[in-house]
This record gives structure tokens, sequence and C-alpha cells, in this order.
């Protein structure tokens, strides 16, 4: 449990350090590039990429339930990102939600994929049977 936790703050701490890191990458490619271009890296780009590198860190670090744990890592970030909602109507709520919903499970997918990759990984190494680490 104390694993998991440790896992959630690491990838909270880790994605604001990424976003961090984007803002000076993208305040270098600044020039000659218009406030649209510049929001379109940021929300098609940098921040898929960030929830993406977040959940594999994760995936690699985890024990188990890795998709759950980036996911809880990822959600301060993702709402943090995208702002809050000021819309009353639904379809702004909407509008509002699936972007952050979208880099949420990115993340979490990639942690799955990158925890059942290690986990191959340790199963096929020479002298290990499957199910059975050696010490």
């Amino acid at each position: 449990m104390l694993r998991k936790i440790l896992l959630v703050i690491i990838a909270t701490v880790v994605s604001y350090a990424l976003t961090a890191f984007s803002g000076y990458v993208l305040y270098t490619l600044s020039t000659g590039r218009s406030e649209a271009q510049l929001s379109i890296l940021v929300r098609f780009v940098f921040n898929p990429a960030i929830a993406l590198l977040v959940g594999c860190l994760v995936g690699i670090l985890s024990k188990d339930h890795p998709a759950w744990t980036s996911a809880v890592g990822l959600t301060a970030w993702a709402l943090l990102v995208h702002g809050s909602h000021s819309s009353e109507a639904i379809f702004g709520l909407i509008a509002w939600a699936a972007p952050v919903a979208v880099y949420i499970v990115l993340g979490a997918v990639a942690g799955f994929f990158a925890w059942r990759l290690r986990q191959r990984a340790e199963t096929s190494r020479p002298g290990v049977r499957a199910g059975f680490r050696a010490s």
C-alpha cells in the first residue's frame, strides 16, 4: 500500500515537472509561431506525451494495478492542465471533461502496457519459471 501511495506521489510530481519542462521547450520554440500553433502543440503533442511518459514510469515501477495507480497520479495534473469548467451547459461540461479523461486513460493504458512488458521480461529470463521469481 505504501508503494502505491509513493507511486501516486511520484506520478504527480513527475507530471508537474514535465509540464514545467515542456513550458520551457515551448518557450524556446515560440519565436515565429502564433498562439494558436502553440496551443495545438500543447494540446496534441506535449500533454499526451506527458501522460504517456508518466504512465510508463508508473508501469515500470509498479508491482500490481499500474493502470489505477497512474490514473490516480495523473488526475490532479490533468485537472490542473485543462483548467476549470465555467459553462453551465451539459455540452460545456462534456467538452471540458473529455480531454481530462483522454489524458488519464492514455496514462493508464501506457502504465498497463509498460507493466506487462516488464512482467514478460522478468518471466523470460533464463532460470525463472512462470510465476516464480529468483530471490
